[in-house]
């Protein structure tokens, strides 16, 4: 079975934790084929983006490389419509092997993490947003797969927030999108949410590339569940798993 983690992230990001070498070496304990690092380059943040010196910290890494496994460099691109310019900008500077597409926040707001959450009503009009914004994400599209979907309901957990079926026909028009522009979807793992309906969507609106991530914010979490999510994607009909290197998708069977 080919086991890729590919949404990962090093002491690069704010609120990472290992060095490249330490997650490579996890990779490798964890009897992984591909690892992906994908630190945050979050374009709502005024802080400058390390691209340089990671990329310097990448390939040190990869030519000290004796794990067997391919390490391949990405970025988790955060609210990349809030400032497309610098967004094209960070794209540009490093050639990557994949980005991720996530949102974190909404505009005016703080990432859904921080916010408190006093009913389920407010809940269901920031998801409202949450949609609008994704969907104006979708048609930006200069990522490869948009991360973590449910990322809202892992802080929603108090109310029963669900968005299916509620918001059926907004996930629709956006999974239509992606599709059409040749993008895919995340099945992130760092929560192990339901997502087999929004899968079975996926599928069901023609899509066909899925990423596995972890989410792993350290070493030690480098590979979870990633098992788990191959075995998740087939009970919701898929066969192959996709990967990117260069930009550019490939599938292995799963």
């Amino acid at each position: 079975m080919f086991l890729a983690d590919t949404h990962t992230h090093s002491n690069f990001s704010p609120d990472g934790r290992d060095s490249f070498s330490a997650m490579l070496a996890a990779a490798g304990r964890a009897g992984l084929d591909e690892l992906t690092v994908t630190d945050h380059c979050d374009i709502s943040k005024p802080a400058p983006f390390p691209a340089a010196e990671r990329r310097a910290a990448f390939i040190k890494a990869a030519a000290g490389n004796r794990t067997g496994v391919k390490l391949l460099l990405g970025i988790e691109l955060g609210e990349a419509i809030h400032d497309t310019a610098r967004a094209e900008r960070e794209i540009a500077a490093v050639p990557y092997d994949f980005i991720i597409g996530s949102h974190h926040e909404l505009r005016g707001e703080r990432d859904f993490y921080h916010l408190r959450y006093e009913s389920e009503a407010e809940c269901y009009q920031l998801l409202e947003r949450y949609f609008t914004e994704l969907t104006e994400f979708a048609a930006w599209g200069r990522f490869d797969v948009l991360g973590h979907l449910c990322y809202p309901l892992r802080y929603m957990s108090r109310f029963p927030v669900r968005i299916l079926p509620r918001y059926e026909d907004e996930i629709r028009a956006l999974f239509k999108a992606l599709r059409e522009g040749g993008k895919g979807i995340e099945l992130n793992l760092s929560r192990l949410q339901p997502f087999g309906d929004v899968l079975a969507l996926w599928r069901e609106c023609g899509g066909e590339i899925v990423t596995i991530g972890s989410d792993a914010h350290r070493a030690a979490d480098v590979g979870k569940h990633i098992k788990a999510g191959a075995d998740i994607l087939r009970e919701a009909g898929f066969r192959y798993v996709a990967a990117f290197e260069q930009r550019r998708v490939r599938f292995e069977k799963i």
